[in-house]
């Protein structure tokens, strides 16, 4: 029983009597050569509720992460994934909370990563480096391919591991792990990833970094429901026990707000959606005046700021159908007559709002209006 939360993780099941120790070099498993490996350890109800969470296992969070666990954020190409998990690993060096969430203990971060060359990553850690980071992070370069399948990578890996013992690893993107999205593919990554680690206490947590598919037209995912939007195999949200997903707060090109969540946690509660705002490489916050109702909402009205941008203000702002503005020019327009957020005004310019049937776009430059006979039914 989980001493933390009350929940029972069989992952972190009482440590059964310790076995002699082991003769000769050990193999990929972890068992010596010539021995026949255990698979399986029973307990007693009694040594189940008799069994406390050592002190050094709890990573983040109400066991959001915690060491020998499987971890996923998952998000839209582009949304900031990358410096997210930058984050965490620089959460883990100083101790700082992770988007909100308390770290218990410093820790060790290796991230695997196969995005970003030398170029991005020496652009991002010279902003992180006025903290010294070297005994806490490590990062790959841009490695062309997870080759788990290939006995001397998961060698090489395994030596690196040993050598930096982390308490995370971050795996950046998994599609460079999983070849294709059927469940046989996703499970037999996970097998070759979970072979490289050390086993026993010495297993780190695994963070792994995946992409969100595109929202069908109409959905809007929020809460537990985020958990199916990520790509491929159900194996993805499933053998995880939390998942978080980074998402903008809206399609604006110019938007620098973004949510976070946590969408599933075996070992605790979720905690509350957080928004924060991105200023380079780093996430600020949390963003105390953030346009939670509109953002809910999906810009489709229904009360609180998003109510106050009204078909009048779109009269006002657009001349009643005369006036052409840029998407950004009428954001700020509307920010201002309107009294909202840049989230609640770029929403009400969606064609698939509440507005749509109202507004207007010339193809020839993109910009905006509404149509004249809205206008004179809004000033009857």
């Amino acid at each position: 029983m989980n001493a933390v939360t009350g929940i029972f993780d069989p992952q972190e099941a009482p440590e059964a009597p310790k076995p002699k120790p082991l003769r000769g070099p050990l193999n990929a498993r972890g068992s010596a050569e010539g021995e026949k490996k255990k698979f399986l350890t029973f307990y007693k109800p009694s040594e189940l509720a008799a069994y406390v969470v050592p002190e050094d296992v709890p990573l983040i969070g109400d066991l959001h992460v915690y060491k020998g666990g499987i971890f996923v954020l998952g998000g839209a190409a582009g949304v900031g994934k990358s410096f997210c998990l930058s984050q965490l690993a620089i959460s883990g060096a100083t101790g700082a909370p992770w988007f909100g969430l308390t770290v218990h203990r410093r820790f060790r971060t290796m991230i695997l990563q196969a995005e970003n060359g030398l170029v991005r990553l020496s652009s991002e850690y010279r902003v992180h480096c006025e903290v010294d980071l070297d005994e806490s992070v490590r990062i790959s370069g841009d490695v062309d391919t997870f080759a788990f399948e290939d006995p001397a990578f998961c060698e090489e890996f395994r030596r690196e591991i040993e050598a930096f013992q982390p308490d995370v690893i971050v795996l950046d993107p998994w599609n460079r792990a999983a070849r294709d999205s059927m469940e046989k593919d996703f499970r037999q990554a996970f097998d070759n990833i979970i072979a490289c680690l050390p086993a026993g206490d010495a297993r780190p947590a695994l963070m792994i970094c995946a992409h969100t598919r595109k929202p069908r037209l109409g959905e809007s995912a929020k809460g537990r429901g985020l958990l199916n939007l990520l790509s491929g195999s159900l194996v993805l949200g499933s053998i995880p026990r939390a998942a978080f997903v980074l998402q903008a707060a809206t399609d604006d090109v110019e938007g620098n707000e973004f949510v976070f969540s946590c969408c599933k946690n075996n070992n605790g509660p979720l905690g509350p959606a957080t928004a924060w705002r991105r200023e380079g490489v780093r996430f600020v916050g949390p963003v105390e005046e953030f346009d939670w109702e509109s953002f809910n909402n999906g810009g489709t009205g229904g009360g609180g700021k998003s109510a106050k941008i009204e078909e009048c203000h779109l009269i006002e702002i657009f001349e009643g159908g005369k006036k052409w503005l840029s998407k950004a020019e009428a954001t700020k327009a509307l920010m201002k007559i309107g009294d909202v957020g840049r989230s609640a005004a770029y929403m009400a310019l969606d064609s698939a709002g509440r507005f749509g049937p109202t507004l207007r776009v010339n193809p020839a430059n993109g910009k905006f209006s509404i149509y004249p006979k809205a206008a004179e039914q809004g000033g009857e």
